[in-house]
């Protein structure tokens, strides 16, 4: 039985149909790789996001309320994320009164400022920070990375205050040396006012050491030599000896 052979028309349609067959899978094959270069570029984002070592906090400039925020930062802040993210972050992560944000209403620079970081339980962390502002979508957002400077903030008042005793104590040192006046028979010191004073008072009073009395064996033969119970008691000691 012979087929009915098809009309160049009919030809001609059917072409059509087909390029616009192969047009639109070719259209759905170039859709599905752009989602898939997007879903690629989010991930790696998210990543690089979470990876970084310095805590950053995304907070809508608008509402203040924080919308995104990454691994550090909720280690420092001690919280997890949900806890953290649609709160706004007056007297949340901030000290700042409502009304006086640095950035929002002062128009403040902050830029590897020294700030406080609230974190949970009512603890503060010293922090250096840095907010830059970023515009997406006719939308502000306020971008703020910081790091711990805690522990370099302690070990600097350790240093101060170190520094401070060594400034005291080498104050001290200094008052005794130098050229001091000495009577050549009482053995006086004379100080800086012009007054003499006992060598004991004079040691004590400039320094922090102190004094208990005795007799050298010199002293003690010059002033005991002659009497007999002083004789006796010398010479048991040199036979222990």
């Amino acid at each position: 039985m012979d087929s009915k052979k098809p009309t160049y028309e009919e030809l001609e349609q059917r072409i059509v149909e087909l390029e616009s067959r192969e047009g639109i899978t070719e259209c759905r094959n170039t859709v599905r790789v752009l989602l898939d270069a997007t879903t690629r570029s989010t991930l790696f984002m998210e990543t690089l996001f979470d990876s970084i070592l310095s805590g950053v906090i995304v907070v809508d400039a608008e509402t203040r309320k924080i919308v995104d925020v990454n691994s550090t930062a909720l280690e420092m802040l001690g919280r997890s994320k949900e806890n953290i993210i649609g709160k706004e972050c007056h007297n949340f992560i901030c000290p700042a009164e409502h009304g006086k944000c640095p950035i929002a209403d002062l128009g403040q620079t902050v830029d590897r400022s020294e700030r406080i970081l609230l974190t949970v339980g009512g603890g503060k962390r010293t922090i250096l920070k840095t907010v830059k502002t970023l515009n997406i979508a006719d939308k502000s957002y306020y971008i703020e990375s910081f790091i711990d400077i805690t522990d370099l903030k302690e070990a600097e008042r350790e240093r101060e205050k170190l520094i401070t005793e060594l400034s005291e104590a080498l104050e001290k040192v200094k008052t005794l040396s130098g050229l001091m006046p000495i009577c050549a028979k009482c053995k006086k010191i004379r100080d800086d006012k012009g007054y003499w004073n006992n060598l004991e008072s004079y040691i004590e009073k400039y320094s922090e050491a102190s004094f208990s009395h005795g007799l050298c064996p010199e002293c003690s033969d010059e002033m005991y030599g002659d009497q007999q119970w002083y004789i006796k008691g010398r010479e048991k000691r040199k036979k222990k000896e």
